[in-house]
C-alpha cells in the first residue's frame, strides 16, 4: 500500500510574527512543494529517507531528542496523527521525502513536510480530516513535538490556500476570509538572503514573550480581558500614557512586577533583556496594515499604480517593525534597502523581510516586467558564494 501527501511553502505577505497575538496576517502559497511517500514497510520501525538530508530508521515510543532534527517533523505527524485519529499501522513505515522548498529561509519548508506528511496518513489510514483540522494538528506537531513556539499561520496557508492568491487568516486562531488578489501585471515574489533563521532560535522566541508581557501590562493597564493583544487598535495604544509599555525590561523584573504570562510557549528568562514595547507594538500596527491591505486589495478600480505603492509602504513599515524587535539582519536591510532605492518609477513598490524574520527570505512587491532588474540586484547582492538565490514564486 501507498499514499502520497504534497504541500507548499508560504510567502508571507504582510502578518508574520503577529500570527501569534491574533493578527489578520496575508499569505501565499508557493509553486515549491514538499512531497511524502507513505508505504508498509516489512521489517518493524520506521525508515525516513530524504533525498536532501539522508536516511533514519528509528523504533516507536521515541522522544523528539532521540531524532535527527529533520525526522522529528514526520515521526512527531506519525505521533499526534495517531494519538488524535485512534490509529496504529499494522506494520512498520517507509517515509520517502522530497521537497524543493529552501529549508531555513523563512518560507515555512517545516508546515510544508508536516501538512504533506498528515495528507499522506489520512490517505494510508482512511481516516478523515478537514483542512483547518490537519493545519492545527501540524501546529501542534510544531509545539509540542519539534519544540518550535510557532502561531498557526503557517500550516493553515500551507493547507488552505489557493495559489495565485493571498489567503486573509485572522489568526484567532483560523478565520479564513476570501482570497485576494493583486493588479495584473504586478506580482509579490520571495528573494532568499542565505541567512539561515530557526522559529525555535532565541530571537524568536524573545520577540514572542516580549508580545505576551506587552499582554499582560495592558490588559492591567486598561482593564480589559484581552484574548489578544491585537484587539488593541493604534489609536487606542497611542492613547495611552507612553510610560505604560517599558522600551524593554528584564524577565526578572518583569516576574516580580506582573508575575506570568498566558502563553504556554514562552519561558521569561529572569536575566534575558525582552523589547516589550516594539514587540506588542508590531501586531497591533501589523494587524491595521494587513486590514487596510485587503481593503486596498478588495477595492480595484483606477489608481493601480497609487495603489500598489501604498501596499509597498505597509510593507516598509512591517519591516522597520521587525528590526524593533530584534528579528532584523544587515542582509536583509541592505536588500530593502536597494529595493526601495529602484523605486517605484522601476517597477519596485515595497519589501520587507518575512515569516520569522533574523535572515529567511525577503518578498518584494513588483511589476512582473521589472524581474529582470531584481535577478540583475540578486547576482550583486549575495552574501554567501556558496549560495545561489532563486526567486520563489
Amino acid at each position: 500500500m501507498k499514499a502520497v501527501g504534497i504541500a507548499p511553502g508560504r510567502l508571507d505577505f504582510l502578518g508574520g510574527v503577529a500570527d501569534y497575538s491574533g493578527s489578520l496576517v496575508l499569505e501565499m502559497p508557493l509553486s515549491l512543494t514538499t512531497r511524502v511517500t507513505i508505504t508498509a514497510r516489512a521489517e518493524p520501525g520506521y525508515e525516513f529517507r530524504s533525498k536532501q538530508l539522508g536516511r533514519h530508521v528509528a523504533g516507536a515510543g521515541l522522544a523528539a531528542a532521540e531524532l535527527p532534527g529533520w525526522v522529528r517533523y514526520p515521526y512527531g505527524c506519525l505521533v499526534h496523527f495517531g494519538a488524535a485519529r485512534r490509529w496504529r499501522p499494522k506494520s512498520g513505515l517507509t517515509f520517502v521525502i522530497d521537497s524543493t522548498v529552501p529549508l531555513s529561509m523563512g518560507v515555512s519548508s517545516s508546515a510544508a513536510i508536516e501538512v504533506a506528511t498528515l495528507r499522506a496518513l489520512v490517505r494510508f489510514s482512511g481516516r478523515k480530516l478537514g483542512p483547518v483540522a490537519l493545519a492545527h494538528l501540524a501546529q501542534q506537531v510544531e509545539n509540542r513535538f519539534v519544540g518550535a513556539p510557532c502561531g498557526l499561520m503557517d500550516q493553515l496557508a500551507s493547507a488552505c490556500g489557493t495559489r495565485g492568491t493571498f489567503l486573509p487568516i485572522l489568526c484567532r486562531p483560523d478565520q479564513l476570509q476570501r482570497p485576494v488578489r493583486l493588479p495584473a501585471g504586478v506580482i509579490a515574489v520571495g528573494w532568499p538572503s542565505g541567512v539561515k533563521h530557526a522559529v525555535s532560535a532565541s530571537p524568536y522566541a524573545t520577540a514572542r514573550a516580549g508580545a505576551f508581557m506587552g499582554k499582560r501590562i495592558l490588559a492591567r493597564a486598561t482593564g480589559r480581558k484581552l484574548a489578544h493583544v491585537s484587539e488593541v487598535t493604534p489609536a487606542q495604544l497611542a492613547a495611552l500614557p507612553g510610560e505604560v509599555l517599558p522600551r524593554a525590561i528584564t524577565g526578572r523584573e518583569f516576574i516580580r512586577r506582573w508575575g506570568k504570562v498566558d502563553d504556554a510557549l514562552s519561558v521569561i528568562v529572569p536575566g534575558r533583556k525582552y523589547p516589550v514595547r516594539a514587540a506588542t507594538t508590531f501586531p497591533i500596527e501589523e494587524n491595521a496594515r494587513a486590514e487596510q491591505a485587503v481593503a486596498i486589495l478588495r477595492r480595484g478600480g483606477p489608481g493601480r499604480v497609487a495603489r500598489c505603492m501604498q501596499l509597498g509602504e505597509l510593507l516598509y513599515a512591517s519591516h522597520a517593525g521587525y528590526s524593533a524587535m530584534g528579528l532584523g539582519c544587515p542582509e536583509t536591510d541592505e536588500m530593502v534597502g536597494a529595493v526601495r532605492a529602484l523605486g517605484p518609477k522601476r517597477g519596485f513598490y515595497g519589501a520587507r523581510v518575512s515569516g520569522g524574520g533574523s535572515g529567511g527570505t525577503v518578498v518584494v512587491l513588483l511589476e512582473r516586467k521589472a524581474l529582470p532588474r531584481l535577478k540583475a540586484l540578486m547576482r550583486r547582492l549575495r552574501f554567501r558564494k556558496d549560495f545561489e538565490p532563486q526567486l520563489l514564486f
